[in-house]
């Protein structure tokens, strides 16, 4: 089990965070075996299918070279003529194997480790040139497992070299005829051990990729401390969080406080709860809850009814209802708009009495 430096067990699997840190650092998941079997594969396809235009172009610059280049005077100017004709020859066929295999390349890294721009790993470090980290990496479990897949590619690339080329060495020992016809088949015999010794090498490859990607998750893997500290940083600390939320409650309360003396009544029951409520039949449909409260915040709200004269009646049933079920800026439900009417038609009753 692996462990960090202060011994805790990295038992946890990585978190996107750590997946996304890691990709920004430079650290991916990538085989390069996959890339050399698929180069090969690729590569020796493309020659085969590009055969006939590689054999003619390459025909027609030996051709140039030993016939017609023979002809001209041996100037500087004619020497870099003949050369810019050779070179213009080969390239026509040379430019589209070589853009076959960039290709190839980009898009077997692409398929590895998608595509994802990070300026981070360009940036130097001193840890990418210690000498520890060196031998760490060669004699390391990684430079073990890398002498091993080597080691193992390279015997079986003589083992399937060798039985295909015996297998077909005394028709090549006998074989008699013209030279395009023994290049033909030579050519055929390279390509036929090029497509076994791939064969061998993406069963490699694919066992090596296996064995990257469980390193690779190994090596981001974390302790449970480690989840604990970044869900923390993700989400805030939860004392910073608690007091934002405690100023936001108190802000919320001034406002509401300051809603109190445009209200109509205030409903209590006597002690613990209050309940503003507003209303003006031109622009409310119904009447609003504008404040609300319980114990200190309650009798708060009675005493700012008391120094903007506001009528108070006490209704326990009401104003818990009322407390409990509606929100601040909130009109009150249709079942009680028959007690809330009749409090307000009291404390019209008291306004015009007293007006």
């Amino acid at each position: 089990m692996p462990e960090n430096t202060s011994g805790g067990e990295k038992t946890e699997q990585p978190t996107p965070k750590r997946l996304t840190d890691a990709r920004d650092e430079g650290q991916v998941c990538m085989s390069s075996e996959v890339n050399i079997a698929g180069l090969l594969l690729v590569g020796f396809c493309t020659l085969a299918v590009m055969a006939p235009q590689f054999w003619n172009a390459m025909s027609g610059v030996m051709r140039y070279a030993l016939y017609e280049a023979l002809n001209w005077d041996l100037s500087d100017h004619q020497s870099l003529r003949a050369l810019s004709i050779e070179i213009g020859m080969a390239l026509k066929w040379l430019v589209p194997f070589f853009a076959v295999m960039f290709l190839t390349g980009l898009a077997l890294c692409t398929a590895q480790v998608g595509v994802h721009i990070s300026l981070k790993p360009l940036m130097p470090k001193l840890s990418r040139i210690s000498p520890m980290t060196g031998f760490g990496r060669l004699f390391g479990m990684r430079g073990l497992m890398r002498l091993v897949v080597n080691l193992c590619k390279l015997t079986l690339v003589l083992l399937v070299s060798y039985y295909v080329i015996a297998d077909d060495l005394p028709r090549i020992m006998g074989m008699k005829g013209d030279v395009g016809e023994r290049l033909a088949h030579d050519a055929w015999l390279i390509f036929a051990l090029v497509i076994k010794l791939v064969a061998v090498l993406l069963i490699i490859a694919a066992a090596d990729y296996i064995y990257q990607r469980i390193q690779f998750i190994r090596d981001l893997m974390m302790t449970k401390q480690e989840v604990k500290d970044e869900m923390k940083q993700a989400e805030g600390d939860p004392h910073i969080k608690g007091r934002i939320r405690k100023l936001q409650r108190e802000m919320a309360r001034r406002r509401m406080m300051q809603e109190v003396p445009k209200a109509d009544v205030v409903i209590t029951n006597p002690t613990h709860v209050a309940v503003a409520l507003k209303y003006d039949r031109l622009k409310m449909f119904a009447p609003v809850v504008v404040a609300k409260g319980y114990d200190e915040v309650a009798q708060r709200i009675k005493e700012l009814a008391r120094e903007h004269d506001i009528v108070q009646v006490e209704n326990i049933t009401l104003a818990r209802a009322l407390a409990k079920e509606v929100d601040i800026g909130k009109a009150i439900p249709t079942k009680w708009y028959m007690a809330v009417a009749e409090v307000l038609t009291l404390v019209y009753k008291l306004k015009k009495k007293v007006g």
